[in-house]
């Protein structure tokens, strides 16, 4: 009895401490990349845009370039990729010319 006793104790210790191991998140990594429109992004467009590409998924952010006709678009590597999201810009009736990744700084920790 004594040996049964003592052998649950040492299960109930060793699953414990596997269970107090910290677990390391999965780093999801961000990416940018910059399309360029054949046109120059009217009011219209970017209603289009931040109503349909903003909801594709993985799609994390949108800001739009200062010469009118670019748009820089940050997303999750994980979920979605570049030709996912040109194929979004198609859905809307925007066609892309250039596609190009943009390099980001590395964050130190």
């Amino acid at each position: 009895m004594k040996k049964i006793i003592a052998l649950f104790a040492v299960i109930a210790l060793s699953t414990g401490i596997g269970f107090a191991q910290k677990q390391q998140k999965k780093e999801k990594k961000q990416e940018v990349i910059e399309f360029t429109l054949n046109e120059e992004i009217c009011q219209n467009c970017k209603r289009k845009i931040d109503n349909n590409i903003a909801f594709e998924k993985g799609v994390t952010g949108i800001t739009y370039g200062k010469d009118g006709s670019t748009v820089q678009i940050r997303y999750r590597a994980d979920r979605t990729d570049p030709e996912k999201l040109q194929l979004a810009f198609e859905k809307v009736k925007l066609e892309v010319v250039e596609a190009k990744p943009i390099e980001q700084p590395v964050k130190k920790k």
